[in-house]
Order: C-alpha cells, then sequence, then structure tokens
C-alpha cells in the first residue's frame, strides 16, 4: 500500500501538489473530526514547494490517500519550524473538515442588520439530520463560507423544530456533536472527503443519518478479520478497560440556577439485574431549556456509559481495511490461544477510529455493540 499526502487551498478543494514527508499520523473519527498531524517534511521539500506560502494555515488542506482513497482531509491548523541542527524541519498538523465548524457560530446571514442577539434563526420540519444540515448551509452562505461540500445520504423533511438564539453565540461545531448526542436514535454525522470527477481537487459530502436509518454503516456485509487465519490480515489485537466512566443510571443537568435548575435522568437496570453494582454518572448541558431535549441527552449518556467498556484495537495490513470507515461493523475473531481473548470468540464491535502511518498498517479502534458484556 501507498500512502500520499496531499495539499490544496480549503476553499476550491484544488489539489496544489503532493508533500513528500517523512513522518505522519492520521485518523478518521466516527462523529468527530479526524486528523492529520505530525506530517514531518524536510527542508529541501519545503524549499522545492515553497510550503510557508503554498501551504498556509487554515487557508490549506490536507489529504492522506491510501492507495486512491482519500481516508482523511481537512484544515490545516497548525506549522512548526524547527531549523536547529543538521536537519531543518516543518512540522504540520490538520483535522477534519468538522474542525472548521468549530470556528464558526450559529448567526443568520440574513439577520446581518440586526443586533447580534437578534441573529439565531429556527429551522422548521426537519429530522436531525436535516438541521445539522441547515446548520452548515447557512455557515456557507456568508461571504468566506464558500466550501467545496456537497449534501448526501440523510433524509431531511421531517417533524422536529429547532431554535439557536443569537445570543447564545453557540458553536456550529458543538451543535453538531450535540445532535449526535440527542437521544438513543441520533443521527451519525460524517464530512466524507472523495476525489472530484476530474481527479485535480477534492470535495466533502455530508452524509447523516435519519430517524429510519440513524447509524452511517457499509452498504454490504459486516467486515471480517479472524486473527487465526495463517497469515491474515490482522497483525495483534490490543485492549483496553476503564470502568470509572460507566454508569447505569445517567443524571442531566441543563438551563437554570440551583433549585430552579432543569434536571432529567435515565436509568437501565440490565447490567445491575446481572450482577453488577449500581454506578451513576451526571453531564450538564446548561445550554438545554426543552426537558424534551435534555432527556434525549440522559438516554444517551445512559447507553454510552451502560455499553460495555472495553476497547479494541485491532492492527490489520492496510490493503485489508482499505475501504473501512469509521463507524462501520466488524466482526473480530481473536486468537484462539490467547490467555486473555482465547474464550471470547467471534466479536461483533463498531469501528469508532481508523488511524495510521506511512506504514502498512492501519489500526481499527472499536468497542463492542451494546448487549454483548
Amino acid at each position: 500500500m501507498t500512502t500520499t499526502l496531499l495539499y490544496g487551498d480549503l476553499r476550491t478543494g484544488r489539489i496544489v501538489d503532493v508533500i513528500d514527508a517523512t513522518g505522519c499520523s492520521w485518523a478518521q473519527e466516527s462523529n468527530a473530526a479526524g486528523r492529520i498531524d505530525q506530517v514531518t517534511v524536510p527542508e529541501d521539500v519545503v524549499r522545492a514547494l515553497n510550503l510557508r506560502d503554498t501551504c498556509q494555515a487554515a487557508r490549506s488542506f490536507l489529504a492522506v490517500d491510501l492507495d486512491g482513497r482519500l481516508q482523511e482531509a481537512g484544515p490545516v491548523w497548525s506549522r512548526m519550524w524547527d531549523d536547529a541542527g543538521r536537519n531543518p524541519t516543518l512540522t504540520l498538523g490538520a483535522a477534519g473538515m468538522w474542525s472548521l465548524f468549530d470556528h464558526r457560530f450559529v448567526l443568520d446571514v440574513l439577520k446581518a442588520n440586526l443586533p447580534l442577539q437578534q441573529r439565531g434563526y429556527r429551522v422548521d420540519n426537519a429530522t436531525l439530520g436535516g438541521i445539522a444540515k441547515q446548520l452548515v448551509r447557512r455557515t456557507m452562505a456568508w461571504a468566506g463560507g464558500d466550501l467545496p461540500l456537497v449534501f448526501g445520504q440523510g433524509a431531511e423533511a421531517g417533524d422536529r423544530t429547532e431554535d439557536f438564539p443569537g445570543w447564545k453565540l453557540l458553536r456550529v461545531g458543538d451543535q453538531l456533536r450535540e445532535l449526535t448526542q440527542r437521544e438513543v436514535a441520533a443521527p451519525d454525522i460524517r464530512f466524507r472527503p472523495r476525489y472530484t470527477a476530474d481527479r485535480l481537487g477534492i470535495e466533502w459530502v455530508m452524509e447523516t443519518g435519519d430517524e429510519d436509518s440513524p447509524l452511517l454503516v457499509q452498504a454490504g456485509d459486516d467486515w471480517v478479520f479472524d486473527a487465526n487465519v495463517p497469515r491474515g490480515p490482522v497483525r495483534k489485537i490490543k485492549t483496553d478497560e476503564d470502568a470509572t466512566v460507566m454508569g447505569m443510571a445517567a443524571y442531566l443537568t441543563g438551563e437554570g440556577s440551583e433549585a430552579d435548575t432543569l434536571m432529567v435522568d435515565a436509568y437501565d437496570p440490565t447490567l445491575v439485574d446481572a450482577g453488577w453494582p449500581r454506578l451513576e454518572v451526571e453531564e450538564s448541558r446548561s445550554g438545554v431549556s426543552d426537558q424534551a431535549t435534555l432527556g434525549g441527552h440522559a438516554e444517551n449518556l445512559r447507553d454510552r456509559s451502560a455499553r460495555p467498556i472495553e476497547v479494541w484495537s485491532v492492527v490489520v495490513r492496510a490493503e485489508a481495511a482499505a475501504e473501512v470507515l469509521a463507524g462501520h461493523y466488524a466482526r473480530v475473531a481473536p486468537n484462539r490461544g490467547s490467555a486473555w481473548l482465547g474464550g471470547a470468540g467471534e466479536t461483533y464491535m463498531r469501528v469508532k477510529t481508523k488511524s495510521g502511518d506511512l506504514g502498512d498498517d492501519v489500526t481499527l479502534t472499536m468497542y463492542s455493540v451494546r448487549g454483548q458484556v
């Protein structure tokens, strides 16, 4: 497998050139901005490409290509030059397109003549995914907001209504994250990079789940990674378990103060009935003033906390996972001779993060689906 680093103009998506880097770390993550960081570029490449002028922070993008498939792409946020020693180097850092919306606020361009407090807006008759797309569309309507972004999978018409008051000065990126954590069937949101038809540029496809299919998963069968296959794709499996974040009862606080604070709770007795002690978690959503919305957040926190908290890191050959995306489902069969995982058998999992570097392997960080404790 060949890993290629590209850079170009963010607002047009046009590719400028390939960067011959000596180091790189990248990751795509479900319902979050991915990253491309620790990109180390030697002095001769910096000079040949004039990267100080042609790869500018915030104005340019970095993209990782794995044998013709874009894995992650987004704005350059950091540039560090070190000319000490014999080998001066430039280190670049970028994040997925979602990160751009962490730097934009939910304000209506059509109300630019009104006081800031009144520049909020309302989205009517939409799905949660449709609300997310409306947030991004209105952000792009501002001067300088144009991006090579197209709107893909996910129904938009529905029965949801959402108000975004201007006086709260809400960040678009935060609101997208909140929509993915709203309730049990909250939609996935993804900004997936792909090449333009002429292959001279890239564009991002904003995909969302909807009420009927909230999760963004593969269309075909589950991916299978079997560590028992001779000379198979699985290099190794590591696990990490942390029960300090576990809870069957979730408490959410919303807008208000002291005794007038909006509060809700959600509880799932499944693990308690199976022998676990009752554990409780809490979270604050100070900007939420609607009881039903806060209840949705409580249900989501409960399910995120009560499901199995053991994370698997499955290192596989890159060619075996070139088409795997964060959010896909996989079946993982650990080595039957393992003292720790030998009895686990084939485990049904969902990919949370896919990461790699300039080498021949990628790491799929996964968690077991709910109900398989």
